[in-house]
């Protein structure tokens, strides 16, 4: 057996506590570790990147390096592996980004689409429109009665935080700029205040905010007019009420310091004996349909046209026991559409019909359908029909939950007639 003396190495002596020296191992990890011995190949010897370490070409290499021989992995192996686990990593990202995108869209399709709401997915509900002045584009002649105009159905119900209640998610002046002329402004009378109400719940916008946000659109378009229907939401509410609700609306209308004044200037002077305006007569004006009592003296339509009265074709099946119910609601829809387009244009009265419906149904459902689109919602009904139908006469007008674009877009198109 050969001694163990220590080995000549460049007038430097290997020895064996060399074996102590860190070398790169063969391990996955690319780790510096401590192995019992340097490589002992000549070969990997010869490319080590400390080769100071490592005892010189020896015809006689120590018996101990034989019994304890490893692989020696480069720098170049190492940053090898590393950009192969940079890649897997990325593409483990990538895939996890798909699937998770794919999750989002399947549980949430709202997530993704601009006409959905909630859940619920409709092409003719949700999204806005923008045609802020398109009666500009109409000739003052054009009488109300022959104007396509689209509205909402209890129109301030956008922030009410109620399923059963909500009816509308734009708010006011989104509508407005969306090309919606005809709106829904139910109010009850508290403490000698006009808020607005759907039903027993309270919106938190009171009628002097809706005047104000009408005034000043109009005040900016005064192309535009507006019809809205003022009705009387119930018993007055509070303990101290001094004015009955007529008295209110006229003290907005007259004497109210913050909308007296834009209230002459924007307010149809309404005449009761007069025919139904022309647009040029209501161009930056608000016309009142009337749905609350007047003095006993008064007639009904004291301060604009009477609701459900004489000058008033309308469709109201608002009641609609479930989802399953909703093609008779399609029905009455389609039939009042087809009467609005098909009666003479006369100038006696004003057509209505209501997409909206409610009681054993959501809105929201009857507007864009239930989420598992087993049933067509009214929105889509009625927008395919406009866009497609054999009809191409007024529609009048047509009110609204949800409205989107679409809907909205192929109620306006029946207008072109007029065109200026």
């Amino acid at each position: 057996m050969r001694s163990q003396s220590p080995i000549p190495l460049n007038n430097r002596r290997y020895s064996p506590d060399l074996e102590s020296r860190p070398f790169i191992s063969s391990s996955s990890s690319c780790h510096l570790s401590f192995s019992p011995s340097p490589p002992s190949s000549p070969l990997l010897r010869k490319h080590s990147p400390d080769t100071t370490l490592l005892p010189p070409p020896h015809p006689h290499p120590h018996p101990h390096h034989h019994r304890r021989r490893r692989r020696h992995i480069t720098a170049y192996s190492c940053l090898s592996w590393l950009a192969l686990a940079a890649f897997i990593a990325l593409f483990i990202m990538m895939l996890l980004r798909t699937l998770l995108y794919t999750a989002v869209v399947s549980a949430a399709p709202c997530a993704v689409s601009a006409a959905c709401y909630h859940g619920f997915r409709s092409a003719f509900s949700f999204d806005a429109a923008h045609h802020p002045a398109w009666m500009g584009a109409l000739r003052n002649d054009t009488l109300l009665t022959s104007l396509s105009i689209p509205g909402t159905h209890d129109t301030m119900t956008y922030a009410i935080g109620s399923d059963v209640l909500q009816c509308q998610n734009w708010n006011l002046s989104m509508q407005l700029a969306a090309g919606l002329r005809y709106f829904d402004v139910r109010a009850r009378l508290r403490d000698d205040q006009l808020h607005i109400y759907h039903g027993d719940g309270d919106t938190g916008f009171g009628y002097q905010d809706v005047l104000l946000e009408l005034f000043a659109f109009l005040a900016q378009h005064p192309s535009e007019a507006v019809v809205m229907r003022l009705k009387q939401e119930g018993k007055p509410l509070g303990q101290h009420n001094t004015l009955t609700f007529e008295e209110a609306f006229n003290y907005y209308r007259h004497n109210s310091s913050i909308t007296a004044k834009q209230a002459a200037r924007h307010m149809h002077d309404w005449d009761p004996a007069a025919p139904l305006p022309a647009l040029g007569h209501l161009r930056s004006k608000v016309l009142v349909l009337q749905d609350f009592p007047a003095d006993r003296d008064g007639p009904a339509n004291k301060y604009g046209v009477a609701w459900d009265g004489e000058q008033m074709v309308l469709e109201d099946r608002w009641i609609v026991p479930d989802v399953h119910h909703l093609r008779d609601k399609w029905t009455a829809i389609r039939e009042a559409l087809e009467r609005a387009a098909g009666d003479v244009q006369d100038n006696k009265a004003l057509y209505l019909s209501h997409i909206s419906a409610s009681v054993g149904v959501l809105p929201i459902e009857a507007a864009a359908g239930p989420k598992n689109g087993s049933v067509v919602g009214m929105n889509d009904e009625t927008g395919r029909w406009l866009e497609n139908g054999d009809q191409t006469g007024r529609t009048g007008i047509v009110i609204f939950d949800f409205p989107g674009k679409r809907a909205i877009e192929a109620v306006l198109a029946r207008n072109a007639a007029y065109n200026a």
